[in-house]
């Protein structure tokens, strides 16, 4: 009877304990939430950028924060997408960099285009 006692307080403690652990959103995730959050904020902050229109300093920031979340995404997935989700990944880096650097210069009318390709290919990335 005691060794029953025993095995259901510690069945108990660990269902406890592994459930604070959950509900504390600790699972090896990123801020955003994987692939997905990452895509979704590198998308919020490129439609951000695009919303400035000719502020070449803001289009430049976002642009940044969403190269940074695309550049997360491009980790997270080597080796674990197929070679068409990959085009499209490279592509909105690809794109991105290229804001950024016109946007350095001061041209937000070829940033802003380049902000756009890089949304088309973001919203092509399958969100799993």
């Amino acid at each position: 009877m005691k060794n029953i006692i025993t095995i259901l307080a510690a069945s108990v403690l660990v269902l406890f304990f592994s459930s604070q652990i959950s509900a504390s959103g600790y699972s090896g995730k990123t801020e955003a939430g994987g692939v997905a959050g990452s895509t979704a904020e590198a998308i919020k902050h490129a439609e951000m950028a695009k919303t400035h229109g000719d502020d070449a300093k803001k289009i430049l920031q976002h642009g940044e924060m969403s190269l940074k979340y695309m550049e997360e995404v491009d980790r997270e997935t080597v080796g674990k997408v197929n070679v068409e989700e990959d085009k499209h990944i490279n592509g909105a880096v690809m794109h991105l960099k290229e804001a950024i650097s016109h946007a350095e210069m001061g041209h937000a009318d070829v940033a802003n285009k380049h902000i756009s390709e890089a949304l088309n290919d973001m919203r092509q990335i399958p969100v799993k």
